[in-house]
């Protein structure tokens, strides 16, 4: 399919710099609460499974659907959104959220949930191509990359935040009180934009289908397919992380909201250590990850019946499964240097492609292994995902070595 970038539309004026400087945390505002929206469900499944009365395993599909829709559909809902304005784009979508957050607080069935959950991930791409093409534009050329870079910050602190967020105040108040939440932090900046982004219609687009060429290259294939996998193997266990906690750890709410957000910090620097192993030897970085997150899974399993010894394992879990979307991002990148953009829209496909299988998995073994068993089955999937790269590696370096000679 054709795929189309949206072209900048004219600088805004200079005397509007700070005001261009607010608009990028806006958006990177925006994107925590797109996030938030889309991972918050992960640590009230319990509650919702327990109010909807379905497994935990049904209930699961409230993540799972959000991502195997914004994997499948994401393109194509991107490409035909791709000349509308970009103020009516990005508070368009916003509104979109809050009304499903809305939907969802009053939602008489498991049914209508899942639809009022499916509903925004159909534009939640939208906001993330027209955030990027945004930001670029709002500053100083020389400042478009810094930019670019502080709207992706609300993908990273929705991910540390989101779902510890949404079990405090659930823990506090019922279910539906992380969906007011989520509705907020939706609503805040969309009145901000709607306030200070002028009206920004698009005067071109133009078509990068020739970067489509990259897909000819069999070794993208490989890396998108081994981060779909591990993407899925993480997910697995991760799904259903507030549901290990209560019954396999024995917390209580509180204890996993302080939990998950520790998860969420112990994160944040997993990834900056993977940014600077990665720009050291990048295979050696993926080994690295591998046999990290496996060790963790195993450890976990074992000591899952201590209290502090299990809480301390799952920060460390945080602390390396998080730098695992970085790594993910970097290996389909690095197979592809002269479509950075394409690359990177084939690694939210496939990691939400994974995030929308792990989930199913991990479901289908919950109900029939036990939820104890979550570890070890993110273990088999990830090993998967393992060979995979190593027998990638193999084939590459024999080519390699034939070329030479």
């Amino acid at each position: 399919m054709e795929h189309t970038v949206i072209s900048e539309a004219p600088s805004l004026p200079h005397k509007k710099k700070d005001i261009n400087k607010n608009i990028v945390y806006l958006l990177a505002f925006g994107i925590f609460g797109i996030i938030t929206t889309e991972f918050g469900v992960i640590g009230i499944l319990p509650q919702l499974a327990a109010h909807f009365k379905v497994s935990i395993a049904t209930a699961g599909w409230l993540l799972t659907a959000f991502a195997l829709t914004i994997a499948v559909f994401g393109p194509f809902i991107t490409l035909a959104a791709g000349g509308i304005n970009r103020k009516v784009a990005l508070s368009s979508v916003l509104v979109i959220f809050i009304v499903s957050n809305l939907l969802s607080i009053i939602a008489p069935s498991f049914p209508i949930l899942m639809i009022a959950r499916i509903l925004p991930a159909f534009f939640h791409p939208i906001f993330f191509s027209v955030a990027m093409a945004t930001a670029a534009q709002s500053v100083a050329p020389s400042e478009a990359p810094k930019a670019v870079s502080i709207v992706f910050s609300g993908v990273s602190i929705g991910t540390v935040l989101g779902v510890p967020i949404s079990v405090f105040f659930a823990d506090l108040y019922g279910w539906e009180a992380a969906f007011i939440v989520c509705s907020i932090v939706n609503l805040i900046p969309l009145i901000s934009l709607l306030i200070l982004l002028p009206s920004m219609p698009v005067k071109e687009k133009f078509s990068f289908g020739s970067q489509l060429g990259i897909l000819k290259n069999a070794k993208i294939w490989w890396n998108i397919t081994i981060v779909t996998v591990f993407m899925a193997g993480m997910s697995a266990s991760y799904g259903y992380m507030a549901e290990y906690l209560k019954e396999v750890v024995q917390m209580s709410g509180k204890a996993i909201s302080l939990t998950m957000f520790l998860f969420g910090v112990a994160g944040v620097f997993g990834n900056l250590l993977m940014g600077r192993l990665l720009s050291i030897n990048m295979v050696r970085s993926v080994w690295q990850f591998f046999v990290a997150i496996i060790a963790v899974q195993v450890v976990l399993y074992f000591v899952s019946g201590l209290f502090y010894p299990a809480a301390a394992i799952v920060l460390l879990w945080g602390f390396v499964m998080t730098s695992g979307y970085l790594l993910g991002q970097t290996l389909i990148t690095s197979a592809a240097p002269r479509s950075p953009e394409f690359a990177s829209s084939l690694f939210v496909s496939s990691g939400n492609m994974g995030f929308a299988i792990g989930p199913v998995v991990g479901g289908l073994a919950l109900e029939s292994l036990g939820v104890s068993s979550l570890p070890l089955v993110s273990v088999g999937i990830i090993a998967i995902a393992a060979c995979m790269f190593f027998l990638e590696q193999f084939i590459y370096s024999k080519r390699k070595t034939s070329t030479h000679h």
